[in-house]
């Protein structure tokens, strides 16, 4: 049996200013091989070129790193775009990673 190529697309969306950047093309195909670290879309792409915001995402309230997610998009069978955004929420313990959130957490009295 065939193995069916997958063309992928990563895109990287800022948070801030919301423009893309495109990060390559590749070949996936089903198998899976193992890996040392996880999978980082950022990696080699710490900031933003257009507004200088950083990729990366840190939570000050568990002080840990927010996993960027992703959202697809298909359009033809064998080619998928993904674009990964930066957190806004922390996925530990659901606090804000915004700068507008900071600060908010504590109800007013």
């Amino acid at each position: 049996m065939k193995k069916h190529e997958i063309l992928l697309r990563i895109d990287l969306q800022c948070g801030t200013c919301g423009a893309l950047t495109h990060r390559g093309e590749t070949v996936d195909s089903s198998e899976k091989k193992p890996k040392d670290k996880p999978f980082n879309p950022a990696e080699g792409v710490k900031f933003c070129p257009c507004c200088g915001a950083g990729y990366e995402r840190y939570c000050m309230r568990c002080h840990k790193k927010a996993d960027m997610f992703f959202e697809e998009y298909w359009p033809e069978e064998d080619e998928c775009v993904r674009t990964y955004v930066p957190a806004k929420r922390c996925s530990s313990c659901n606090a804000g990673l915004e700068v507008d959130h900071r600060g908010k957490d504590k109800p007013e009295e």
